[in-house]
């Protein structure tokens, strides 16, 4: 969002003209409207956790044949009702990136006025000039560290590719040696062997 339509929006929402919005009257809003995204983050969470349950017990042998039906209607609607909670949550977290975002923007602008680069009178409207002569400077700093990166990444993927080449071929063995094995058993184990070679041995 362009920054004075952004501007405008928390304005709109906090019920005050921009040209009075302070950096105090954003910082004020946000407590509140994270609370509001993790509250309905939360219920949406436990819904699909109730539905999902409903679904597993309505294909669960124990399960009589006469609930099954009931069980996946009551899955339905609770699924229905953890997708509403999760598009709350989705419009209370775009307000807080709003709200945000527009702060990060006040913050600069605050340090800017103290080091003298704004009069003390600066609106939205600086605001935004500042940011995109900003922005310029930073892709232009983004651009030379691409490019050194490319440089330092060329120099270094030979290295790795030197030393990979042990790692690979011990992977490939026990992967060979995982295939050929029919014991289920067994079979878990050179399994864990291969997470451990790869450093994905999980907890």
């Amino acid at each position: 969002m362009e920054m004075n339509k952004l501007v405008e929006s928390v304005a709109s929402g906090l019920g005050i003209r921009p040209d009075k919005l302070k950096l105090q009257d954003v910082q004020d809003k946000i407590p509140s409207i994270r609370h509001m995204a993790e509250k309905y983050e939360k219920q949406a969470v436990q819904a699909e956790k109730a539905a999902l349950a409903a679904r597993a017990k309505a294909y669960s042998p124990e399960t009589p044949a006469g609930e099954r039906a009931r069980l996946m209607r009551g899955a339905t609607e609770t699924a229905g009702e953890a997708k509403r909670m999760a598009g709350f949550a989705a419009t209370f977290l775009t307000q807080l990136g709003n709200y945000t975002a527009l702060e990060t923007t006040m913050r600069i602008v605050e340090q800017m006025k103290s080091v003298g680069l704004f009069g003390d009178r600066a609106g939205a409207v600086d605001w935004q000039a500042a940011l995109d002569g900003m922005q310029v400077e930073i892709r232009r700093l983004t651009d030379m560290c691409d490019k050194l990166g490319e440089a330092m990444n060329g120099a270094l993927s030979q290295s790795n590719e030197a030393e990979a080449a042990p790692e690979l071929d011990s992977l490939n063995a026990l992967f060979a040696k995982w295939e050929k094995e029919s014991d289920p058993v067994k079979k878990a184990e050179i399994q864990k062997e291969i997470d451990k070679a790869a450093n994905l041995a999980l907890a």
